[in-house]
């Protein structure tokens, strides 16, 4: 599964540890007596949230703002979890870096550039009603009166345009790795591109559709080649390769286009 944290789902627990967000694993709210912690490090202090799970391992998580969630195990001391998080410092640093380097969001304002599949769309925001959205050759026409409604009325444009696109690619790869989903779903994911489950559903991220074609195909292949192989073994990268010789580019390629998304 292509994503940017391990995950899975968890049973209902009584725990030591607080509940907080997490992205990946749907790990469910529970009861804590241990408070999110704080280590005084010689380079500053670290604030982290805790979430307990029924997860083996250790992870960290950080979200756009920064703030660092650690997922633990429920029976896992709260030495042992200081104890990875020191050991990770360097890990958070250098992301915490790449977020403060990420571009501002983007203001929905009219001449703003969109991206999509590689190219730009200029927005073009009318203040009237009802909301809707429409494309005019470069540029995308949006009925709304703030910019929250034109954010969810670009947002709905770009569902149901990626949903067209990624059933059309799906098409077009499927007779290739040789077998096809039986679901097909877009999703609004903010800790993986895609996913591709055991009963053969193939879930996609709709901010792909903000990114070149070429990243997309790589996505689309990565996820179909789960139906083949569940797991990211040697044979699992084989059959990618053999679609996508050069997978590595696109999976490179993949990483600096998700950290420059603005919107």
């Amino acid at each position: 599964m292509l994503r940017r944290l391990l995950g899975r789902p968890c049973r209902k627990r009584r725990s030591r540890f607080p509940a907080d967000r997490q992205g990946g694993r749907k790990c469910r709210k529970r009861r804590s007596r241990f408070p999110a912690d704080r280590l005084d490090l010689p380079d500053g202090v670290l604030d982290y949230d805790i979430r307990a799970s029924d997860c083996r391992r250790l992870s960290l998580r950080l979200d756009a703002e920064g703030q660092l969630t650690v997922s633990a195990p429920h029976a896992l001391s709260l030495a042992a979890i200081r104890e990875f998080v020191v050991s990770r410092r360097g890990w958070i640093k250098a992301k915490r870096a790449l977020l403060a380097e990420a571009p501002p969001p983007l203001r929905l304002e009219n001449g703003a550039a969109l991206p999509f599949l590689g190219g730009f769309l200029e927005l073009n925001v009318v203040p009237r009603t009802p909301a809707r959205c429409r494309r005019e050759a470069d540029r995308l026409v949006v009925h709304a009166l703030d910019p929250y409604a034109a954010h969810r009325t670009l947002e709905g444009w770009y569902r149901k345009t990626a949903a067209q696109y990624f059933a059309e690619r799906i098409a077009h790869f499927a007779p290739r790795v040789g077998k096809a989903p039986r679901r097909i779903t877009v999703r609004a994911q903010r800790s993986r591109w895609g996913s591709c489950t055991s009963q053969g559903t193939v879930s996609l991220n709709w901010r792909l559709l903000q990114m070149p074609a070429a990243i997309v195909d790589y996505v689309i292949v990565h996820e179909l080649c789960h139906l083949l192989v569940p797991n990211h073994s040697p044979r699992f990268w084989a059959e990618v390769a053999r679609l996508l010789p050069d997978w590595r580019e696109r999976r490179r390629a993949l990483r600096a286009a998700g950290r420059a998304l603005r919107f």
